[in-house]
């Protein structure tokens, strides 16, 4: 019986599990999206599709160790960003549908630019990414429907090597070609068809699993051993023959040491070169001169040299050309590629995020800008920036700043700024949080002075409506205050018509004042 079964080629994962028909593949590799999924597909898979709780239960063990963020199959291929707040909220799975028992989304509002989904080993909750974000890796799915195995129905530990490239000792399913090695004994099997093969087996297949040689004798397969070892009980394993001396002991090689009859040769892994001593072994470097253009870098392995892309660059026939970051449309507002990479502008009246650059805040630098955030439909329907008040004028909407310093926020001094507000000590005095004034000698001689100016304060944006409602209100308690006053003096005799009428007039007055510090009032 001939096998044809062989490893899947491409970068080895760094752990994996295999469970529900599918097996999940770790790759710390920083990629971006469309990298990883590649690496996925010529790894004979794809981007994990999470659809069941035990996946991701794997997947939650399998990361647990590992920091950042990792790729998963979802992805927003849609131009409308129509998606809704349930189920995927307008994702697809990598493999083309949108099938799933399962969600794990983060709780945080969806934004239309980030139009891939990762997750983290601190906390595997789905978030969305843009696409061309370069995180920590990627988790790939092999579906293992056919022909898989149970695991060996032995007692003895067993160590299973699968063609994905990880080993693991325990699955609950074993993929095919994978092979297991009892680690008592020694005996080696491979899964084939679906059923367990005793080692030896086709020698083309992971050397027949013997330990030095494998031989076809007619129609069975043999393991045999160099000269001066002899062949175990596992018919696979070699040990050294009784009386023999190891020369391979003292040999003191780098990497390998093989017997040549009762001879020893200190022999390299690959991408390693002998040195003349005979022992050391030396990395060879493929990426010498290999990478010519200045866009891109050379990654050196054991078989050879790659040349890939810098970051903001994409290979065309084998050159890296600079790669417009701008057609996803990752920016709020305006988006200007540079060579290699691109940043976000916003519209006047708006300021770049300092938290995320790729989103716009309102912004007047003045204590008194034209509204810019209006609603199309109803132009009377403005919003301003932190600090400011809309203010109707005949020539249009404005945005004013809101003098929090008449409201007295500040325990001694008070310095009103665009948004916000300042407040300062008097000498001997020091500030403590961002309104309180605190004798220094109160603080201990532990606490050094400072000259770096203090916090701006911003208040919280309040509408026209609800400030006349709050002066409506207070002039109301105003008048009631004055017209108990004059009752009082009158039952008394103690008050003159002339005397109601100036009372009434100096509260008139002292409504007005009121009415002008409403405005101060602090929001967050």
């Amino acid at each position: 019986m001939a096998l044809a079964l062989l490893p899947v080629e491409g970068r080895k994962p760094h752990n994996g599990n295999c469970v529900a028909d599918l097996c999940v593949t770790v790759h710390a590799d920083v990629s971006d999206f469309n990298s990883a999924r590649t690496s996925c597909k010529e790894q004979g898979g794809h981007l994990i599709t999470v659809r069941s709780m035990l996946v991701n239960t794997v997947i939650s063990d399998l990361i647990s160790g590992h920091s950042g963020d990792f790729w998963i199959g979802l992805r927003d291929d849609s131009e409308s960003c129509l998606g809704s707040d349930v189920g995927l909220k307008g994702y697809s799975w990598i493999t083309g549908d949108n099938l799933t028992d399962f969600t794990n989304w983060k709780d945080e509002p969806r934004v239309c630019s980030q139009r891939c989904v990762a997750l983290s080993g601190a906390d595997p909750k789905w978030t969305g990414r843009h696409c061309d974000d370069r995180i920590a890796g990627y988790l790939c799915g092999h579906d293992i429907r056919e022909e898989k195995c149970k695991p060996l129905a032995v007692e003895s530990p067993v160590l299973y090597e699968t063609p994905f490239g990880f080993t693991s000792e325990k699955l609950q399913e074993v993929p095919n070609s994978s092979n297991a090695t009892q680690k008592l004994s020694g005996s080696k099997h491979i899964c084939y068809s679906g059923a367990w093969i005793t080692a030896p087996w086709s020698c083309e297949v992971y050397k027949g699993g013997c330990e030095h040689n494998c031989t076809r004798v007619e129609d069975t397969y043999v393991c045999t051993c160099f000269p001066g070892y002899r062949l175990e009980s596992n018919a696979v394993g070699c040990s050294r023959a009784l009386g023999g001396v190891d020369p391979c002991q003292k040999a003191d090689c780098s990497h390998e040491c093989i017997m040549s009859g009762e001879k020893y040769i200190c022999q390299c892994r690959e991408g390693f070169r002998l040195e003349q001593d005979g022992k050391s072994c030396t990395e060879i470097d493929h990426c010498t001169g290999a990478c010519p253009d200045k866009n891109s870098y050379c990654l050196n392995s054991p078989r050879g040299f790659e040349c890939l892309c810098k970051e903001g660059f994409r290979k065309e026939k084998d050159v890296c050309e600079d790669d417009d970051e701008c057609f996803s449309g990752p920016c709020e507002h305006m988006c200007n590629n540079t060579v290699g990479s691109y940043h976000c502008e916003c519209s006047e009246g708006f300021i770049v995020s300092p938290e995320n650059t790729h989103q716009c805040l309102l912004f007047c630098p003045v204590f008194d800008c034209p509204a810019v955030a209006c609603d199309l439909n109803k132009p009377d329907q403005c919003y301003c920036p932190e600090g400011f008040i809309l203010e109707e004028r005949p020539d249009g909407n404005f945005c004013t700043d809101i003098d929090e310093c008449m409201a007295s926020l500040c325990d001694h001094s008070c310095d009103n700024v665009p948004g916000g507000y300042i407040c300062f000590c008097r000498p001997g005095f020091r500030l403590v949080g961002k309104t309180k004034c605190v004798p220094i000698d109160l603080l201990g001689t532990t606490v050094p002075s400072t000259t770096e100016a203090p916090p701006v304060e911003t208040t919280s944006s309040i509408s026209a409506g609800a400030l006349l409602g709050i002066i409506v209100c207070t002039v109301f308690l105003v008048l009631l205050m004055v017209c108990l006053i004059h009752h009082n003096r009158k039952r008394c005799g103690k008050i003159s018509m002339a005397k109601d009428a100036h009372a009434l007039e100096q509260a008139t007055a002292e409504t007005y004042v009121k009415k002008t510090s409403v405005g101060s009032l602090h929001y967050n």
